[in-house]
């Protein structure tokens, strides 16, 4: 942004006045409002118990972070992930570390030494770090998730996903 350059390592936290993206699938939708995307996109999955995976806006575009999707393949199967079901929302970072539960976004890029088949680096990946006490206190947890969910709602991304099918489609015909 503004052509600043400075350094940041593997947990560091991000600047403020940044974003990230969050990647959803577009059929995970509100039960009263089918416009706005379900609150369990924006909660956290079983497997991470108090971390949600981002995209850092300064290093890929919303292109890139669904072709990454489309690039890599399903756990269960040498498939390939579906990806022209997604869409993205951007989160103000600024606004997420208003969020007492909320610790920090911090930056976790995913670079394989090796990359195994299905996949795929991710020098943008981050994450939002809750506090344990979050987890500890369950009957707060979906107030915490509607916050983040009724800030992303306004902020959805515009993708250009001709664009993204193209580079997808290349990748899979190349594999």
């Amino acid at each position: 942004m503004d052509g600043e350059e400075f350094e940041i390592n593997p947990g560091d936290p991000l600047p403020q006045r940044d974003k990230v993206y969050r990647m959803v699938v577009n059929t995970h939708r509100d039960k009263r409002n089918k416009t706005i995307p379900a609150v369990r996109c924006f909660s956290l999955s079983p497997n991470d118990r108090n971390k949600l995976s981002v995209d850092w806006d300064r290093k890929t575009t919303p292109e890139e972070s669904i072709v990454r999707i489309g690039c890599s393949f399903k756990y269960t199967s040498n498939e390939f992930k579906p990806f022209t079901n997604r869409e993205i929302y951007a989160l103000k970072i600024d606004f997420l570390k208003s969020i007492s539960e909320i610790e920090n976004v911090i930056y976790d890029p995913i670079i394989l030494s090796n990359p195994e088949k299905g996949e795929v680096n991710n020098p943008a990946h981050s994450l939002i770090t809750f506090s344990l006490d979050l987890l500890n206190d369950q009957a707060n947890e979906p107030e915490v998730y509607l916050k983040i969910r009724d800030h992303a709602k306004v902020h959805r991304v515009v993708v250009d996903m001709e664009k993204v099918t193209t580079l997808v489609e290349n990748y899979r015909k190349n594999f």
